[in-house]
C-alpha cells in the first residue's frame, strides 16, 4: 500500500475518537487527545463547540508479520457521548513492534441513540 493525501475532509468526531484509541494504548505528548481522568474519562471540545467524553479499552488480541515485520493487532472498544448522542465504539490497531509506529487505526461509531439527560 502506498501513503495518499485524503481526498475528504477528515469528521471532527472520528479524529477524536481515533487519537484517543492511540492514546489509549500508548500514551505520549505527541497524541493531542487530553489524559483520562481517574474514572477513565476523556473529556474535550470539538472545534465546532461539541462536548465529547468518552471511556475506550485497548488490548493485543494477537501478534502477526506483516510485510516481513512483526506486529501487534489491539482491539479497541468502548462508548462515547456527544452532547446527548451515545455511540458504541468498536475498532482495532495495527503497531509495528519494532519502531512502536502505528500502521493503522480504525474506530467504528454505531449510535446507540439519545442518553438521558
Amino acid at each position: 500500500m502506498v501513503w495518499q493525501p485524503a481526498t475528504r475532509e477528515i469528521d471532527p468526531l472520528q479524529e477524536a475518537v481515533v487519537q484517543a484509541a492511540r492514546a489509549t494504548i500508548m500514551p505520549l505528548e505527541a497524541i493531542p487527545s487530553p489524559a483520562p481522568t481517574s474514572d477513565g474519562i476523556r473529556a474535550l471540545t470539538l472545534p465546532d463547540g461539541r462536548r465529547v467524553r468518552m471511556s475506550l479499552t485497548a488490548q493485543v488480541v494477537t501478534q502477526e508479520t506483516r510485510n516481513g515485520r512483526p506486529t501487534a493487532i489491539y482491539g479497541i472498544g468502548g462508548h462515547v457521548a456527544v452532547e446527548h448522542e451515545g455511540y458504541k465504539v468498536a475498532g482495532q490497531a495495527v503497531i509495528d513492534l519494532a519502531t512502536r509506529a502505528f500502521l493503522e487505526v480504525e474506530c467504528r461509531l454505531s449510535s446507540v441513540g439519545m442518553l438521558n439527560r
